[in-house]
């Protein structure tokens, strides 16, 4: 009966039963926080509500991750790859790098074809910069969080206890659900969502880390949002725009109302990205950093010695 829920090597809860365990501190750590920021979001501006809410939802999860990692993990917080190492910079400036000069390629290439056309608003310089630190920090909050949930604790007990394929094709999946309910999404927007899952996930195991895949979401969401004034997953209500994007052509290849994130150009763009991820030696784990799956060879090494000296 205890194998179900003991992994004998480990001598420790299975993967499956600490996946299920964060969900319930997770939900916990969100009532905690949730029911008292209630009342803030009442007595703020209403177009500060979105960032805020998202803030304190981001807050209840790092909060959830840390107790996660502290009290039944008993690991550091920095292991979940959020570790101030040599090359955290490094690989945030990486990330924030490409990500715009995918989101640039994309756009670049509708211009080209005349797909597009960019109406910018006239509007004063303190306006630009308000609008600038309003969407700026909302797609921080964003990619942090997403990033922190979705490539976090639960890709790497997943593929601790299975494989990283596995992982990154499970979470992707559900990083994608995670977005059906969003303004005009399709089937082929959320299968370009789950790439963009494979290509953030591809991001963290290549590091070790979750700085490069905070800057590639940050940075795809911000060109495509602020940049360029085009829908982000679906979105434009969420920060006021500098400007107008008018997108034509088949919406196959655009995405249409959804942003160019539901077309087949990003498609290319997210593979192409992956595999480059993937080959280039541009990206690679800092020296020291805590790898995912430390924590199960420190285990096997205290438990079952003989199988850790069989392991590759």
């Amino acid at each position: 009966m205890n194998a179900i829920f003991i992994n004998p090597q480990l001598h420790y809860l299975r993967a499956g039963w600490r996946i299920a365990i964060f969900i319930v501190i997770l939900i916990a750590c969100t009532l905690a926080v949730g029911m008292p920021v209630q009342f803030l979001l009442k007595a703020i501006p209403e177009w500060r509500i979105p960032a805020v809410s998202l803030f304190f939802t981001y807050v209840a999860l790092t909060l959830a991750t840390w107790v996660m990692l502290r009290f039944v993990d008993k690991r550091p917080f920095s292991s979940i790859g959020i570790q101030f190492h040599s090359r955290w910079g490094k690989e945030l400036f990486q990330g924030i790098l490409l990500g715009a000069g995918m989101m640039t390629t994309i756009v670049v290439i509708f211009f080209a074809e005349g797909m597009i056309t960019i109406e910018f608003r006239d509007l004063e310089v303190q306006h630009i910069v308000f609008i600038f630190l309003n969407s700026a920090s909302l797609y921080i909050i964003v990619g942090y969080g997403e990033e922190l949930l979705f490539r976090g604790y639960l890709l790497q007990i997943l593929a601790e206890g299975t494989n990283r394929v596995i992982a990154a094709v499970t979470i992707s999946a559900l990083f994608a659900l995670a977005h059906a309910r969003n303004p005009n999404v399709s089937l082929f927007a959320l299968i370009n969502i789950a790439l963009a899952g494979i290509w953030l996930s591809v991001a963290y195991f290549k590091t070790n880390s979750l700085w490069l895949p905070i800057g590639l979401h940050i940075s795809w969401n911000f060109f495509q949002g602020f940049v360029y004034s085009l829908p982000v997953s679906g979105t434009t209500s969420l920060r006021e725009q500098i400007g107008a994007a008018t997108v034509t052509g088949p919406e196959w290849l655009t995405g249409g109302t959804f942003g160019p994130e539901g077309g087949a150009l990003a498609t290319v763009i997210l593979i192409a990205a992956t595999v480059v991820i993937m080959k280039s030696e541009w990206f690679k784990p800092a020296e020291g950093v805590w790898l995912y799956t430390q924590w199960k060879a420190e285990r096997l090494q205290q438990f079952s010695p003989s199988i850790q000296e069989q392991m590759p």
